[in-house]
């Protein structure tokens, strides 16, 4: 990973992260869409990151670490957690999207990408995702 003229890290950032705690089939036919997996091998991608950063994914680290194959026991004992998801996010699919206690609140947000809602607010905004942000504030405001 180098740094770029202006002192950040430059493009290679997903690309290591996904080399260490968040290795995930990636899609290998642009032209079809960037969820096909179908020449995605896990051994190749082990020996690419091995060659690369000198790095062996770990498949299973982020469910070991954060939970997420049973979510209603995983985050059983969890609060102050909001789980957003937009509808136009092809990795929402892999999102919580009920609310699993009082203080999990899960979204799902029409009209949304991936991680819009953590950007500055646009006078384009749909307005599904201009609700969301107030009903993120209103719960942000309630538990601090």
């Amino acid at each position: 990973m180098e740094l770029s003229s202006g002192g950040a890290l430059d493009d290679n950032g997903w690309d290591l992260q996904t080399c260490g705690e968040f290795p995930m089939p990636m899609g290998d036919d642009p032209s079809q869409s960037c969820f096909t997996w179908k020449s995605w091998d896990k051994a190749d991608h082990t020996d690419y990151c091995k060659s690369k950063y000198q790095l062996t994914p770990k498949y299973d680290w982020a469910l070991d670490y954060f939970g997420g194959r049973d979510p209603k026991v995983d985050f059983s004992a969890a609060s102050n957690i909001i789980f957003s998801n937009g509808a136009l996010d092809p990795w929402h699919a892999g999102g919580i999207t009920k609310n699993i206690t009082e203080n999990t609140i899960a979204l799902y947000i029409e009209h949304s990408a991936h991680h819009l809602d953590m950007r500055a607010p646009n006078k384009d905004d749909p307005a599904s995702l201009t609700e969301a942000r107030a009903i993120e504030m209103m719960h942000i405001k309630k538990w601090v």
